[in-house]
């Protein structure tokens, strides 16, 4: 699905908190990373201060992200990329946003599977609820930051998408 599409789909759903009906993947990425709510209850769609962004396959996306991270990330077979943050701050925190082929989806403990290999690696938390479309999404965050133990956070970003393949497809 092409970005412009994304949006016009997400503008026609029933709004609610924050905008949307459904948690947002921001929202849900720090309260795994921090375990509790986020302040205030709700964090929508994109960082709100001015950050430094690019084009990438006509999306825009945080500027310290990879086009290899993005390009491995959106060939992984099985997986839609929904989502993604480079990390800003303590309380906006580095995450991808990923639906698996709906062939596989309606398998919980396949989808818990997913999550707990994920979760094996010790700087990932991640999660799935239902998100847009009443399907299932996961979110997998990490409290490490492009402006702090740099070295650290690209090794995660660079290893993601074999660990997310493995998870999914293995």
């Amino acid at each position: 699905m092409n970005y412009l599409n994304l949006l016009k789909e997400q503008f026609q759903k029933e709004k609610g908190k924050g905008g949307f009906k459904k948690k947002p993947s921001p929202t849900f990425a720090y309260e795994l990373v921090h375990g509790k709510p986020v302040p205030g209850g709700w964090r929508s769609g994109r960082y709100p201060l001015p950050h430094k962004t690019k084009n990438w396959k006509g999306v825009q996306v945080d500027f310290d992200l990879k086009n290899k991270w993005l390009d491995d990330l959106n060939s992984i077979l099985n997986v839609e990329i929904r989502g993604s943050c480079a990390g800003h701050s303590e309380d906006w925190v580095s995450y991808i946003a990923f639906r698996i082929n709906p062939s596989l989806e309606k398998d919980k403990t396949f989808l818990n599977k997913i999550t707990q290999t994920l979760n094996k690696d010790k700087y990932t938390k991640c999660g799935w609820d239902i998100g847009t479309q009443n399907r299932p999404r996961f979110v997998c965050a990490t409290p490490l930051l492009p402006n702090k133990e740099r070295a650290k956070w690209e090794k995660w970003w660079s290893t993601l998408a074999d660990r997310i393949d493995q998870a999914v497809n293995n």
